[in-house]
């Protein structure tokens, strides 16, 4: 007896979490498209540090390279400003659908 109310406590439990992080997956996707609109058509790793609040230039190249792995930017030319060259990255798409 104690059996089936313990295996139904465990359901429950693992239910709630699923819905839970199903939340928690929507706001975070929904974040990612409003900072992805944010982005000008050419951006460089500044713009990303900026539209998406990251605070470091690491955090950036990761998530450049992800929209690029989820087909939503691709890297263009690089230019030189101030001696240093930079990438500047291209959007595929203007939204996320």
């Amino acid at each position: 007896m104690h059996d089936a109310h313990y295996f139904g406590a465990m359901a429950e439990k693992y239910f709630d979490d699923k819905t839970r992080d199903a939340a928690v997956s929507r706001q975070r996707q929904q974040k990612t498209v409003e900072s992805f609109g944010r982005l000008p058509e050419e951006f460089t790793i500044e713009e990303v540090m900026r539209c998406f609040n990251l605070a470091s230039e690491a955090s950036a190249r990761a998530k450049i390279s992800r929209l690029i792995a989820d087909k939503l930017a691709k890297k263009g030319e690089n230019f030189n400003e101030k001696g240093k060259a930079k990438a500047l990255y291209h959007k595929v798409y203007s939204y996320i659908s």
